[in-house]
């Protein structure tokens, strides 16, 4: 290493968080909002569309976990895509995918055209995930890493309530079409703006031997507040063969017990908050109330889960994330069972969806953010990718199994019941983890 060499994580390390990695975490939120409200809109949607296209209930879990199916592929796939070619145009292509494709949406006329374009949006948004998460954690310290990503989660619930509240108004005024084209719209014309204005990660670029340093200087100097960096600067490049075989990598140096323990906690959380979004409009609607209280009910649930990121982050600085992460998931399955038991009254069921948002939606973000703690820059985007991509399996076994119950004619109180009972699952699995993060290690 020359004197002129320098090592980029270091810079990153050294320098306080400048306004250029925020908007790159802006931008990177963005991303994960628009996924939010167009991960909900089917379910906002479902009561009226089922209607309108003559769609049985016991069939919306189909529809539902189409969806899902792609968003599972589409997290497997593109999260290597985006370790191997960078991860500002997977993000990119990412997005252009899920927003023209719930543009379509609005203008199907059968159930087979929703299937398939269900399909192909959830292969966009499953891959916008774990590249943007990948990207935006490879600008920040170590020390800002976990409020960064509580920030960047905090997208998914907000996109949540937006569609939420944007559905109550819209659809009885104009129909369920209109709340497709407003989720396709806004993504896409995001897309020119990423275009021009997101940048590649930095900690991707010095792990590959491509002639890159003057497009390392130039990312550099707008995060070096020291003004250290000079048109001679060279970098360290840092080049692991692991990288050609990620998803082996995700097993070596002692990861692979850790490794299957999180993708239990993310198959069966996941396979629970899809239960949630999925099927709690249709199944207040199904139990008597209105489609705009049905609507308010996720929103409530989303507030909880976009309050919990900012809490969270900070007891896992002081207790650890094995604790908190662990106690999530026990109060979220008490929360889940206690709909159950009560869901004759609409104003508990709100302040119980709140506690389970709290619990359950908000340990997600904490959860994504292990994720990405676990596994280092070579096989992050793989690691992050491939517990969601596992994680969305479960979400498409949790609304065909709500829609088995709801075919058996078991409604509200028992579909809660059973899916709170696979929390306690989710608890004891992020229990036995090992590679937790310590509170001496955690921002």
């Amino acid at each position: 290493m020359t004197s002129n060499t320098v090592d980029m994580g270091d810079i990153i390390e050294k320098n306080p968080l400048g306004s250029f990695q925020k908007l790159v975490m802006f931008f990177c939120a963005l991303v994960i909002v628009f996924d939010g409200f167009d991960v909900l809109a089917i379910a906002f949607a479902a009561p009226a569309l089922s209607a309108a296209l003559e769609i049985p209930k016991s069939e919306l879990g189909y529809i539902f976990s189409a969806g899902l199916v792609g968003m599972m592929i589409g997290a497997l796939v593109l999260g290597p895509v985006g370790d191997k070619y960078g991860r500002r145009y997977a993000v990119i292509g990412s997005v252009f995918v899920f927003g023209l494709c719930t543009l379509l949406t609005g203008f199907i006329e059968t159930y087979d055209e929703l299937l398939i374009l269900r399909f192909v949006t959830g292969l966009g948004l499953g891959g916008a995930m774990p590249n943007a998460t990948a990207l935006m954690t490879e600008y920040v310290s170590n020390r800002h890493r976990n409020v960064a990503i509580a920030i960047i989660f905090l997208g998914m619930p907000i996109g949540g309530i937006t569609g939420g509240l944007l559905a109550g108004q819209i659809i009885p005024a104009f129909g369920w079409s209109s709340l497709f084209y407003v989720g396709g719209l806004m993504p896409l014309l995001l897309v020119p703006v990423l275009l021009f204005w997101l940048p590649e990660s930095p900690r991707f670029l010095v792990e590959n031997d491509n002639d890159n340093d003057a497009e390392l200087r130039t990312i550099a100097k707008k995060i070096d507040q020291k003004k250290t960096i000079t048109d001679e600067t060279v970098f360290a490049h840092h080049i692991d063969e692991a990288k050609h075989f990620p998803i082996k990598a995700l097993f070596l140096e002692g990861r692979a017990k850790d490794t299957l323990l999180l993708w239990t906690v993310f198959f069966f959380n996941l396979m629970v908050i899809y239960f949630l979004y999925s099927w709690i409009p249709t199944l207040l609607v199904q139990a008597g109330y209105e489609l705009s209280e049905a609507t308010k009910t996720v929103v409530v649930l989303n507030i909880g889960g976009a309050i919990a990121p900012f809490i969270f982050s900070k007891l896992i600085k002081s207790m650890g994330s094995k604790v908190v992460l662990t106690a999530c998931f026990f109060f979220g399955a008490l929360s889940m069972i206690a709909v159950g038991q009560l869901g004759s009254s609409l104003n508990l069921v709100m302040i119980l969806a709140f506690f389970a948002g709290f619990f359950i939606v908000g340990g997600q973000v904490s959860l994504n953010a292990l994720s990405s703690y676990m596994y280092p820059t070579h096989i992050r985007s793989t690691g992050v990718g491939w517990a969601l991509g596992i994680g969305r399996s479960g979400s498409i076994i949790g609304p065909l199994l709500a829609g088995a119950l709801v075919t058996a004619a078991y409604g509200l109180n028992v579909n809660f019941i059973v899916f709170g009972g696979l929390c306690f699952i989710t608890a004891t699995a992020s229990f036995f983890i090992s590679n937790h993060e310590k509170k001496s290690e955690s921002i």
